[in-house]
């Protein structure tokens, strides 16, 4: 796999020139308007809409000391994005993970979500959600799901890239603040906005509404405003592609008709031989239904003109469920139930492109292809209350209070996972991946896929799963003015952490249950349960836009989950406490911090900036089950962070910033549990992968240089520089092999329907391998920012109105994973009269997310993406705009890859969404 691509020099290349060109090109562009403009230059220009939110952008971008992009909302209650991530993938540095269609994550320069502290109001917080797993599953570390909010609530998203003394520590890569909108921000007396949006999806052919409203008062002295505001959606997601739960090898029943292992044939694609086939190759539907609230409230009022005391709440409310359904072949582990007939290897990536088999019966009589229906329902609910007061004690001397509270609850009381297994032997079951790598052909052979009588109903699975999160916050500072040039400050904060995750397993395999089953009808002995017409559903219509080749099945049969759970009375089987998910962290954070602001000349270059400190004390307590008991770990460890950030006016056009930090950020909670999860399905050596609560946090010394020209009004052509040296990066341990009955887990522990529990049960002592995370040694980051900004109004009429905004970020770093090498965002606007319309594109390279063995294979990443997003309005009135919108574009492909050949793991499409609307403002 190439996750660093070598593309690199090329686009570097083209960067470099696009970017000189222009600034080669701008002030020649500006002189040779000089003799017709200056009159117009020296006057007032007045930009509403996504030019609006842009010259906002820049202007904070250009006051501020440290390094920072922000994007403010284009108008009352209204952000340039349907998405906050998404919105956050237009700044330089900034890459996101989509999940269903949907930005759910952000990587910053590089480091993931975890390394990334994200602040709503002023507060640290933590959104969790669910994924299907293969796009992570539920949420339990630290990194924040953008996902569960509206972006209609907010007004301002500010990434910090470099930090200081009075911003709180937690973050390598960077701060993110999400702001709501508060009654000060608008004019007194009544301010009005709302939105209307109706969705349409072309590959789900399902309909979607979109509202929005936002009502803000204030008196007319100023001292007193109230505001609400409202966003909901309620949306149908249609995902459908081909995977194959990753690539393996094994050892088949018998190749070209001769038994292995003695067949002529059989070490050409045994386990020996290297040479992959997929582990269960699938096609695969998943409807996502989703419903989305958001609600704030504000209250300020100013009891003097010297304070400023804010009330802010805000409440989201994201539910949703999700259906998968698959047609698979489970080859895994069950290759000697398989007679390779024919087969094709491609000497390229060392795998079995193409293979025709005949299947038989396992003794129980049921076979390796299935088809799989599982089912969720998720609820993220999270509310935030703070309470903010300015106080200023004399001119100068001032104050500022935070205190507040935020709740996120994830549940997932329903993963219910229904198996209907085809029965009997099957002949002329084929794959073949020679026309395409990502949609391979398959056929069933003698196995109709639409019959339910060549089914039974064999296995129920469930696993509800719960994450709640808890943040607690009180932080006050004080800054003093020495005089007009130096400003000293400090403060202390107190943040409380509670992080608590549960998991319970239920599940029946028929094939160990006596039949009659109590209600159900069916023959004595048999195994599982008749297909009957209650129970079933099916899948139709499947494929549309996919390119899969000619001859697949578009249709086949399912369950019906409820149906299916309910005829066993499936929830009525006890539920058994998952260990390596039951674990709880409580973390205490006392810190404080002490910091000189300086605004003076050095010669004739203005100079402003600040130096300062912060020390932190963490105290982590982590719970856990080890072999069925509970056992809590306390420990505590601190740190000192300078800081310093300097910007230098070279001219009023050219600024040069320069940074440097100690910086940390806590363990991933998932790393600090001492218990631990015990992998049971993956032989022939078993996996119990334990946490370690005793774990350092990762520290860096960070180090930037920002170099920004503003050549002319709204532009900024401006090119950063980072690196990152991480003292302390999280390894694996070596691992320890022992047999199971010397690992001091119970034998309990597996579930029933285990290949581990099968072997145990059997008499067998397989081999486990037990593996714990500690500190390692170090890593580093490093890279660049390259950003254009430009309205084109030196253009005549009508192509004044077009501009554009884009970005490139270039990373390197040959320790840490799940960062592109290469991204760039690109936006063409045009805002002119009553209309406004812009195209924007998201590239980023590929990147791993799994690193490769040590024999330098099993590699996994995702492949690199390109989204292309439309908006457009126009203006009716003062007051109504109507609105089109189209999300992503071509239909963009989410291709998760496995090993160096870059092996399919995932290949799915949502369609393109086009939105029609409106929107009103007063």
């Amino acid at each position: 796999m190439r996750f660093k691509q070598n593309s690199f020099n090329f686009r570097l290349l083209m960067g470099a020139a696009a970017v000189g060109f222009l600034a080669g090109n701008a002030p020649a562009l500006a002189q040779e308007q000089d003799a017709d403009e200056s009159e117009s230059r020296q006057a007032t220009v007045v930009v509403t809409g996504f030019r609006d939110s842009l010259q906002k952008s820049l202007a904070v971008k250009k006051n501020e000391t440290n390094i920072v992009d922000i994007i403010a909302a284009e108008d009352i209650a209204d952000f340039p994005d349907l998405n906050l991530a998404e919105s956050l993938q237009r700044i330089p540095g900034v890459s996101i993970d989509r999940v269903g269609g949907e930005g759910r994550q952000i990587t910053v320069r590089g480091l993931g979500a975890d390394f990334t502290r994200i602040r709503i109001n002023g507060m640290e917080a933590l959104a969790t959600s669910g994924a299907s797993d293969s796009s992570g599953g539920s949420n339990r570390g630290r990194g924040f799901d953008f996902n569960t909010f509206a972006s209609d609530l907010f007004n301002e998203l500010r990434v910090t890239k470099t930090t200081s003394a009075s911003i709180e520590e937690g973050s390598l890569g960077a701060t993110v603040d999400l702001r709501t909108a508060r009654p000060f921000d608008y004019d007194a007396g009544l301010t009005a906005a709302a939105s209307a949006q109706l969705g349409f999806n072309d590959l789900s052919e399902e309909t979607s509404p979109r509202y929005a409203g936002l009502l803000s008062w204030q008196n007319e002295s100023g001292t007193f405003g109230a505001l609400v505001s409202m966003a909901y959606s309620d949306r149908t997601i249609l995902e459908e592609g081909f995977s194959t739960v990753r690539w393996q090898d094994g050892n088949f029943a018998s190749v070209g008709g001769a038994a292995c292992p003695a067949g002529p044939e059989c070490s050409l694609i045994d386990t020996n031989s290297g040479v992959y086939y997929p582990r269960i190759p699938r096609y695969g539907r998943l409807t996502h239904e989703q419903e989305r609230l958001g609600l704030t409230g504000s209250v300020q009022f100013r009891p003097t003109d010297a304070t400023t005391v804010s009330l802010d709440v805000l409440h989201s409310d994201f539910e949703g469920t999700r259906e998968e359904s698959y047609l698979e072949t489970f080859m895994r582990s069950q290759e000697n139930r398989f007679q390779v007939i024919d087969y094709s290897i491609n000497p390229d990536n060392n795998t079995i492109e193409y293979g025709l088999f005949n299947v038989s019966p396992l003794p129980n009589g049921t076979h390796p292809i299935r088809s799989e229906n599982r089912f969720d329902e998720l609820q993220t609910t999270l509310t935030q209350y703070t309470v903010d007061v300015d106080h200023e004690f004399t001119d100068r001397l001032r104050g500022n209070l935070l205190a507040g509270r935020v709740v996120s609850e994830f549940d997932n009381p329903v993963q219910t996972t229904i198996l209907l297994d085809a029965v009997g032997p099957v002949t002329g079951f084929t794959y073949d991946f020679r026309g395409n790598g990502n949609t391979p052909f398959i056929d069933y052979g003698s196995l109709d896929v639409t019959d339910p009588s060549q089914f039974a109903f064999t296995e129920f699975r469930d696993r509800p799963q719960y994450v709640d999160n808890t943040f607690q916050t009180v932080a006050g500072s004080l800054a003093y003015d020495l005089n007009d040039s130096l400003t000293v400050s400090g403060g202390a904060s107190l943040k409380q952490f509670e992080f608590r995750t549960t998991e319970y397993r239920r599940e029946s395999t028929f094939g160990s249950l006596v039949c009659p089953l109590p209600g159900v009808s069916c023959p004595a002995g048999a195994t599982g349960l008749p297909v009957t017409a209650d129970i079933l559903k099916y899948v139709s219509g499947f494929g549309s836009g996919l390119g899969a080749p000619g001859g697949i099945d578009t249709r086949w049969i399912t369950a019906d989950v409820h149906a299916a759970a309910a005829l066993i009375d499936a929830y009525g089987i006890p539920g058994v406490l998952q260990a390596g998910n039951d674990r709880r962290v409580e973390e205490e954070d006392l810190g404080g911090f002490l910091q000189l602001d300086f605004n003076t000349q050095l010669g004739r270059i203005p100079v402003r900036g600040n130096v300062g400190v912060r020390y932190v004390e963490t105290t982590t307590t982590s719970t856990g089950q080890v072999s069925g008991t509970s056992v809590t770990v306390e420990r505590s460890y601190e740190d000192t962070l300078p800081s310093a950030n300097v910007t230098f006016e070279m001219r009023d056009d050219f600024f040069i910033r320069l940074a440097a930090a100690k910086v940390m950020a806590r363990p991933s909670l998932g790393n600090l549990t001492p218990g631990g999860a015990l992998d049971s399905f993956n032989g022939p050596s078993f996996r119990y992968n334990s946490g370690n609560p005793a774990l350092d946090p990762f520290r860096a010394t960070t180090y930037d240089a920002s170099f920004e020209w503003y050549f002319r009004e709204e532009s900024l052509i401006a090119l950063s520089l980072f690196y990152k040296d991480v003292d302390s990066f999280f390894t694996r341990a070596s691992t320890v092999e022992v047999p199971y009955s010397q690992s001091g887990l119970p034998t309990s522990l597996p579930p029933a329907s285990s290949p581990l529990r099968n072997l145990l049960d059997a008499g067998q002592d397989p081999l486990v391998e037990i593996r714990a995370v500690e500190n390692g040694g170090s890593a580093s980051v490093k890279g660049f920012e390259l950003t254009y900004q430009q309205p084109f109004s030196f253009l005549p009429a009508p192509f004044d109105g077009f501009g554009f905004q884009g970005n490139y970020t270039y990373v390197d770093s040959d320790e840490i994973r799940g960062f592109s090498p290469n991204a760039y965002n690109a936006t063409i606007y045009y805002e002119k009269d009553r209309l406004s319309a812009r195209i924007s594109a998201a590239y980023r390279d590929a990147y791993q997310t799994v690193a490769p063995t040590a024999a330098g294979r099993d590699e996994q990443g995702y492949s690199s993406t390109t989204n292309i997003d439309f908006s457009s309005s126009y203006k009716l009135n003062d007051n109504f705009d109507i609105t089109f919108e189209a999300i992503n574009l071509t239909d963009e492909f989410e291709q998760q890859v496995f090993d160096a050949g870059d092996l399919v793991n995932v290949y799915h499409h949502t369609g393109t969404e086009y939105l029609i609307g409106f929107r009103y403002r007063y």
